[in-house]
This record gives structure tokens, C-alpha cells and sequence, in this order.
């Protein structure tokens, strides 16, 4: 396990101008990611994991999770479908705090983003969500475990490729080194 998660990986980085303004744009870009999905209404596909993963790959965990908490309450205000419930910046947080765990402090490998995105796919968002869902609208969990199910065992293996390639690009090409983030 001790090759999974970076020593000091609990640590929130030093406030100073750049990370703000990094933390900013982090979060426009997963508040636009999040908005543009593919597929239709029952089947939607939002880039949203990208930018997730990045915070938590930048920040670690604390500050991945705490981001994403912001980025759920931004979405909310921004585009507000629904009622707003508190239970799911848990869900949120826990994301981010997933990404973070693998992710930060260390070159992606395979490893890191399959285990991300099955507990974040699996736990989080399958698990986690459906019952928050089936408490709040009264509906059966099994019912909707069952129909999230499918959604979820496609996505895992797009957003692994997606993740591994975006992060592998952006090392490349040495952006985090380029404004001192890593």
C-alpha cells in the first residue's frame, strides 16, 4: 500500500498566490467539465473526472476533497437542477479525497488510476450515491444499484484510459513543473 499513497500525503500545501489562482482556474475548468456531457439524459457522460483528477494529482487529498466540495456547491449555484442536498458534499469531498490518496506526490502509473477509479466508480459513486438517492426520493437501493450498475462498469475503464493519458500528457510536457505545482 505504501507504493499506492505518497508519504506526507495528509499535508495541506502553503497558501500563497499561486495556489489560489491555480485552485481557481482548477475549479472553472471542472465547473465547465462538468457541464459538457455526451450521451443521452439516462446515459450522460460528463469530463468532470479529468479535472478531479488533476486537483487531486496537484493538491492531494484534503485540498482535492475540499475543492471538489466547492466545485459541487459552484455547480449547484451556477446551473441548479434540483434541490440542493448537503448529503452529497459528502460524496463529493470523498472524490476528491480518492483522487488525492492515489494520485498526488507521484508520476500516474496504471496502478494509482485503476484503484482511483474503482473505489471513487464503485463506492462513491455507485454505492454512496444510490443510497443517498434511495433515502432522499424514497426509491428501492437495490433498484437503483442495479440500474447505475451498467453506467458505471463502462465508465470505469474510459475514465482509467482518459485519466492515465491526460496526467502522462501533462507530465510530458512538463506543465505542473512550468508554473512550480509539483
Amino acid at each position: 500500500m505504501s507504493k499506492l499513497i505518497a508519504k506526507n500525503v495528509f499535508q495541506l500545501p502553503k497558501m500563497n498566490l499561486l495556489l489560489l489562482t491555480t485552485s481557481a482556474f482548477l475549479l472553472a475548468l471542472d465547473v465547465i467539465f462538468y457541464k459538457i456531457a455526451i450521451g443521452p439524459a439516462y446515459f450522460q457522460v460528463s469530463f468532470g473526472f479529468l479535472s478531479m483528477a488533476c486537483i487531486g494529482y496537484i493538491y492531494g487529498p484534503i485540498w482535492g476533497g475540499l475543492l471538489e466540495v466547492i466545485s459541487d456547491v459552484l455547480n449547484f449555484t451556477i446551473f441548479g437542477s434540483g434541490a440542493f442536498q448537503v448529503a452529497f458534499l459528502l460524496t463529493a469531498f470523498l472524490g476528491g479525497f480518492i483522487d488525492g490518496l492515489f494520485l498526488y506526490r507521484k508520476s500516474v502509473n496504471w496502478l494509482s488510476v485503476i484503484m482511483t477509479q474503482v473505489l471513487v466508480m464503485l463506492f462513491v459513486s455507485l454505492i454512496m450515491d444510490s443510497w443517498l438517492i434511495s433515502i432522499l426520493f424514497g426509491t428501492n437501493f437495490k433498484v437503483l444499484l442495479l440500474g447505475r450498475l451498467v453506467r458505471v462498469l463502462i465508465q470505469i475503464p474510459l475514465q482509467v484510459i482518459a485519466i492515465f493519458y491526460f496526467i502522462k500528457a501533462l507530465e510530458k510536457r512538463h506543465v505542473f513543473d512550468r508554473i512550480r505545482l509539483r
